[in-house]
């Protein structure tokens, strides 16, 4: 493989979709997403598969989705606290996107008062992002693009020559006087095999916005855990085995992203994600062969009124496979697989209701060197639904999602790219806590993605540009329609966004900046997009973020300091409010005063200045009441985490 082609694929990645930030990160290679090797990027992080990996998490003592993604202005995450969260790529709610940890899709949508993702950052090793409707190898429905999570393996904690291991960590976070507890036990058996358990407790009490106040029933008492086993099975055949959960556990509101008040009362509620994965890896010495075979199951629920008669609650089971393989014909490198997906969703009441989905694809993605400076990839996936509803209805579709892209690299330092994709979604399983009481429309249609964008970037010793305009529209996407005889799961129009990225960034030997902006406006039938279109997405200002970092030679001590600077938010519905703007600062600082790095020390200080602030992504303010519904941002937190390495 050339140089150029080697090049042109890492470009490749500049051109996918969300703005970017600091520091040295992996890039996914735009081949195929189950090719296991990375590109290693120095300097800001490229435009397209977005990169959050172990180190920044590491930095931010990352606690939640918010904390994850602080640093993207094409990303919000409103509601507070974990429970509530829920993440909105380009305006676009992760209902529409197709999220995966370690491979395992995670579908369904348990309440639309609450997010639809838990995930402890603890367990991370990165997380990727793309936004729009983008290659073949995203799955199946992915509307508004993907994000996958992928979890640690011991290999990531083994130093060179280390056979055996464990970090202890213990944190403090002082906005609610909580406290984060985990170990990870790691090893490897032989040449071959290897092992990581990670265990951990998050206990915190009520947050306290900017203004000192407590906002009621945000207390969390988490459980988490991972078993990950790597090994080699014989020689090119490689097996990995995982099973993560998480227990998120409290007295929360009813509805949990709303403030606490008489209509909106408390009660004990249990939540539960457990995803457990298999994957299989067969890579001969070979051109034609490089294979994965991918097996899931995700079990997630929700709970109400835990230990009461009045005891209800919601939940979705998946079930899936994803069986993939990648030649190289000449200057062709081909990936072409079939996946498949189950959904079970139910509603427990006394009585057990329920809906069964499935969908099965096939696909192909080929990227084509066809000059050292013009690169092309192009593929499609065909995707079969069906459903049956807890009403008796059953639903089926079936449809194609093509896409093309096209690299041209100018010189050594410029490069433009332009992409067009489609995608199709079927009818699903519909919100876990509304079967047998939200029927779908009988008439109800599949929705139709569509994606273009085009991305101009410059690079040259440490200094790297990009400028990134699109479009995304999502024709018949669905939502709650009221019609006459009530209100259905139906084609509520076109969700529509269209907007630009802008990013720049510098590394020197001992400093790092990177400056991104983010402009999105996204609207249902012509109207912005507003708090209410939940399950569809929310509109939110633009979006500045600054990030910068120095390190102390001989010190191992790095300072950093992250800003994000939001705009007021003027484009809302008649008899709407504006959304304030706000502008949130952060600092952190990382120190190894060991000389064998064994132990560190992580401080960080978030919102530096005591904001009282709503995210936009938060459920605002109700003309009705006069008042704000959903929950203000937390205040000042200081956070000291400090780890061991035996």
């Amino acid at each position: 493989m050339t140089k150029m082609f080697q090049a042109s694929k890492v470009a490749f990645c500049v051109g996918l979709a969300v703005a970017a930030s600091s520091s040295a990160v992996f890039a996914e290679d735009i081949a195929d997403t189950s090719d296991i090797e990375k590109i290693e990027v120095t300097g800001q992080r490229l435009l397209g598969v977005d990169v959050v990996d172990l180190s920044d998490i590491r930095k931010k003592q990352a606690n939640d989705l918010e904390d994850i993604f602080r640093g993207e202005p094409a990303i919000t995450v409103g509601g507070s606290f974990g429970i509530a969260q829920k993440i909105y790529v380009r305006g676009i709610e992760d209902t529409n996107l197709n999220v995966s940890v370690d491979g395992a899709t995670q579908a369904g949508y348990l309440f639309h008062h609450q997010g639809r993702l838990s995930i402890e950052p603890e367990m991370l090793k990165h997380v990727e992002v793309k936004a729009g409707a983008g290659s073949a190898l995203d799955g199946p429905g992915a509307l508004g693009g993907a994000i996958r999570f992928e979890t640690k393996d011991a290999d990531d904690l083994l130093d060179e020559g280390e056979n055996f291991g464990a970090l202890l960590k213990a944190g403090y976070f002082s906005n609610t006087s909580g406290t984060k507890l985990s170990g990870s036990f790691y090893g490897r058996v032989n040449d071959n095999w290897s092992g990581l358990l990670i265990v951990g407790k998050n206990d915190t009490d009520n947050i306290e916005d900017g203004n000192g106040n407590e906002l009621q029933n945000t207390k969390t008492n988490q459980d988490l855990g991972l078993v990950k086993i790597n090994g080699r099975l014989a020689e090119y055949h490689e097996l990995e085995l995982s099973h993560e959960i998480r227990n998120d556990d409290g007295m929360r509101n009813v509805r949990p992203h709303f403030l606490s008040a008489g209509w909106n009362p408390a009660n004990e509620q249990k939540s539960r994600r457990e995803t457990s994965t298999a994957n299989y890896f067969y890579a001969p010495d070979s051109n034609l062969i490089d294979l994965s075979v991918t097996l899931y199951k995700t079990d997630s629920y929700l709970t109400q009124n835990e230990g009461n008669d009045s005891r209800d609650g919601a939940g979705v089971e998946s079930t899936g496979f994803d069986l993939r393989n990648t030649s190289e014909l000449g200057t062709h490198q081909l990936t072409y697989g079939v996946d498949q997906r189950k959904d079970t969703g139910c509603y427990i009441n006394g009585s057990d209701v329920d809906e069964k989905a499935k969908v099965v694809g096939v696909y192909l993605q080929d990227t084509i060197e066809l000059s050292d400076s013009l690169t092309v990839s192009l593929g499609a996936r065909y995707d079969d639904y069906e459903l049956d509803d807890a009403d008796g209805q059953s639903f089926d579709s079936s449809g194609l999602s093509p896409n093309i892209s096209a690299l041209y690299q100018f010189d050594d330092h410029w490069s433009v790219r332009a992409s067009y994709s489609e995608a199709i979604r079927g009818q699903k399983v519909k919100e876990a806590y509304l079967i047998g009481y939200r029927s779908n429309a009988a008439d109800l249609r599949e929705e139709e993605a569509t994606n273009a964008d085009l991305m101009l970037a410059y690079e040259n010793e440490g200094l790297m540009l990009s400028a990134q305009v699109y479009d995304s529209r999502v024709d018949d996407v669905v939502g709650t329609v009221r019609r006459a005889d009530g209100r259905f799961f139906a084609n509520a129009g076109e969700l529509k966004t269209t907007g630009y990225t802008l990013s720049a960034s510098q590394k020197w030997d001992q400093v790092e900046v990177a400056v991104n902006y983010s402009n999105n406006e996204p609207e249902l039938d012509g109207e912005p997009l507003n708090d209410s279109d939940l399950g569809l997405g929310t509109a939110f200002g633009d979006t500045l973020t600054i990030n910068a970092n120095y390190v102390f030679d001989g010190l191992d001590l790095e300072l950093g300091w992250n800003a994000r600077l939001v705009k007021s938010l003027t484009d809302v519905p008649e008899g709407k409010p504006n959304k304030p703007g706000y502008g949130v600062h952060d600092i952190y600082l990382e120190w190894y005063p060991t000389a064998d790095d064994s132990l560190s020390v992580n401080l960080s200080i978030n919102n530096a200045f005591d904001k009282q602030y709503y995210d936009h992504g938060t459920y605002g303010y109700s003309t009705s009441s006069e008042q704000y519904l959903g929950l203000a941002e937390p205040g000042r937190d200081a956070r000291l985490t400090v780890s061991y390495k035996l």
